[in-house]
């Protein structure tokens, strides 16, 4: 026999143009990671590397090239003699391609030792490496509020609080049973985590996910989930075509979609964390795997902090999707579908939105408001949490701002109806007379003495740590009595006059004015006493005066009556005709303050003078709690969530902390937006109805 003369070895490239090998044998390689900042891919490079033995004798002859071939299946078939077979990869990056990519590295000096002796046969060595996509994935976000986390969360969403979880070795949330994947965190995991369907990453368009899928397709199909340890060698050598002529493509994810009934596993795919990583960080990273596989499925995500749950599902999918992709977007998108952008009465998930919507890649503006607006009013709860480090220093001195602002708000209103005290307001020097003021005094009385029986004590006792008796609660309720009040004694025709010919001094008069003035500058003081916008109907329907109700029918004294008794019979006649009861609604009507208030109205000062005079001093008390409430009532428009017992109207002047968009707002609460300013629009629409 001729001696074969002996060829050199070879790196080539899958596309280069040289023939393909006689016989390929595909390895799968060890456990182990890269160190070319591939996260975690080098047993990816291992397993896309194709390792061919090809053996051409100089003068061709079938005994001989049989023989030879015979040789190297031998010699190639065990294990540990292919597995000693390695190369060196290159850390660069393909620039031309951003998906999965071949390099291709042709070298002699760096290429291993073979496990025999290529001389006798001639040999050539083809190694065929498919290099990943690198992943984009920076170092971990520093989260200062994981220090004093003591254990994983889940949040379910839709104002439910948060629980303890402890699922993450395999969750049943993420087990589907017709699933054709299995997932593992890392290589060494014995179990899965996860079982999905691969269409589930096929949809994201993702490289890497899909590279993933395609790492892990098992070429003989499972009839069941590999819940024990795998060799990374599946099966040593079996599964390796040895009589292939050329190169062997991965079939496209679609095309075994076809499963049997017994639900085959199709794909095993690896999430190990980076090298290097901390306990902490592994433990992160797993978590943000879980949580990438339920903001696919739609599930609750977990972890030790709402905001680390957040931040780091955002980085991974800016990771992981095409650039192309609004990955802020999405994830918004799972928050609001999830219902857990509900932060109502929980501090620590609050303060968790709050920091992930002011972060410069997300700048959410409504999630923001709705997390700063919950936030200040749970300040006191909140300031205390590890989860409120990762705030910003901005938006911690907007909400230690907004929080004392709205103290100090609580404590004015407060102060004032505590006693219903709103004399500074009286002006004495406006009135011809002292009854308009008995009259107001006296319904303040009224008011004590009615609350003290509703609640036993007024002001009722104080609630929580800040000794606070004015709770969301009760000026709610306050609002609703005194805005059905306003209700039926409104004058509805009357209103402020903004035609600039009818202002004198700077002052707005009112429309059909009888020429007495004295309620009008009395209600101006109120607004300028208390700093608050015009009601824009703030005249009452005013009965007769006494002359006017002697003028009509003469009083005829009887044997069953006197003189006096038809006085006032005519004088309560008068003042209930001075009232909208036919028009107000039936809630307005049946309330508790009205009723009471229509039998005081029967019995206090029916005698001592003109019904007009007292009609008017009780007004300006109640025109003046309702300005007062109207400070209080309204909460900050656009809030999604409102079943809480704080207050929900901060200051939100100079927010948010970062400049918005062209065609964004920031709607604010404004008295112009509690009763007294949208009652009227309910009453033209019951106009349009009759």
């Amino acid at each position: 026999m001729e001696s074969r003369p002996r060829q050199s070895r070879s790196v080539t490239s899958p596309s280069s143009p040289q023939q393909p090998p006689s016989s390929h044998r595909r390895l799968r390689p060890s456990s182990g990671y890269d160190d070319h900042g591939y996260f975690g891919q080098g047993a990816f490079l291992l397993k896309k590397t194709e390792i061919s033995v090809h053996s051409e004798p100089a003068e061709p002859s079938n005994d001989d090239q049989s023989s030879d071939r015979a040789s190297i299946a031998s010699t190639v078939r065990d294990d540990r003699r292919v597995q000693s077979l390695r190369t060196t990869f290159s850390s660069r990056a393909s620039d031309e391609q951003d998906s999965i990519h071949s390099s291709v590295w042709r070298s002699t000096e760096n290429l291993p030792k073979l496990p025999f002796d290529p001389q006798p046969f001639g040999t050539t060595v083809s190694i065929e490496a498919a290099q990943p996509a690198r992943i984009n994935e920076q170092k971990m976000q520093v989260i200062k509020g994981l220090e004093q986390a003591a254990s994983m969360k889940r949040w379910a969403g839709d104002g439910k609080p948060a629980e303890a979880w402890g699922k993450l070795i395999k969750d049943p949330e993420l087990w589907d049973h017709t699933g054709d994947t299995l997932v593992y965190f890392g290589y060494q995991r014995p179990h899965p985590s996860f079982r999905i369907k691969a269409s589930l990453l096929e949809e994201t368009k993702s490289a890497v996910l899909i590279s993933k899928l395609q790492e892990g397709f098992q070429r003989t199909v499972k009839l069941s989930p590999s819940l024990q340890p795998t060799s990374r060698l599946r099966g040593g050598m079996k599964n390796l075509n040895l009589m292939s002529t050329g190169r062997h493509e991965l079939p496209t994810l679609s095309e075994d979609a076809n499963y049997s009934s017994e639900n085959p596993i199709r794909h095993e795919i690896h999430f190990p964390a980076p090298d290097g990583a901390s306990r902490i960080e592994i433990l992160r990273h797993h978590i943000t795997t879980r949580n990438l596989f339920a903001f696919r499925l739609g599930r609750p995500f977990v972890g030790l902090t709402y905001y680390q749950a957040l931040t780091d599902l955002h980085e991974r999918l800016l990771a992981y999707m095409p650039q192309d992709v609004d990955c802020a977007e999405l994830v918004i998108r799972y928050v609001l579908s999830g219902g857990l952008h509900n932060v109502a009465n929980d501090p620590a998930a609050g303060a968790g939105l709050f920091a992930w919507t002011e972060n410069s890649g997300i700048r959410w503006l409504g999630g923001w408001r709705e997390a700063f607006v919950h936030c200040v009013g749970m300040y006191d709860r909140l300031r205390g949490l590890p989860e409120a480090r990762d705030i910003s220093h901005a938006s911690r001195m907007l909400l230690e701002r907004s929080h004392v602002e709205l103290q100090a708000r609580i404590e004015a209103c407060e102060a004032r109806l505590s006693a219903f005290s709103f004399d500074d307001t009286w002006l004495t020097s406006a009135w011809p007379s002292t009854l308009p003021y008995r009259a107001f005094d006296r319904l303040r009385y009224f008011l004590i003495h009615y609350y003290q029986k509703t609640y036993k004590c007024w002001p009722p006792a104080a609630h929580g740590s800040n000794d606070r008796w004015l709770t969301r609660e009760l000026v709610q309720r306050l609002q609703t009595d005194f805005g059905s009040l306003y209700d039926l004694y409104v004058d509805r025709r009357r209103g402020w006059n903004e035609d600039p010919e009818h202002k004198t001094r700077g002052d707005i008069y009112m429309k059909s004015l009888d020429g007495d003035n004295s309620v009008t500058e009395a209600l101006m003081t109120v607004d300028q006493k208390l700093r608050c916008p015009r009601i824009p109907h703030p005249y009452p329907l005013l009965p007769a005066t006494t002359t006017e109700i002697l003028e009509g029918k003469p009083l005829k004294p009887s044997i069953f009556s006197t003189k006096a008794k038809m006085m006032e019979k005519r004088i309560l006649h008068a003042c209930l005709e001075s009232t909208n009861s036919l028009h107000v609604r039936t809630e307005s009507a049946s309330n508790g303050l009205v009723e009471a208030f229509l039998r005081f109205e029967k019995t206090d000062l029916v005698s001592e003078g003109n019904p007009r005079e007292v009609r008017q001093g009780r007004w300006i008390l109640i025109y003046s709690i309702l300005q007062m409430l109207a400070t209080m009532s309204v909460d900050t428009p656009g809030l999604w969530f409102r079943d809480v017992p704080y207050f929900l109207n901060p200051r939100l002047d100079a927010c948010p902390p970062w400049h918005l968009k062209a065609g964004q707002t920031l709607e604010k609460a404004s008295p112009m937006l509690s009763h007294c300013w949208t009652a009227p629009m309910s009453w033209k629409r019951e106009h349009e109805l009759t």
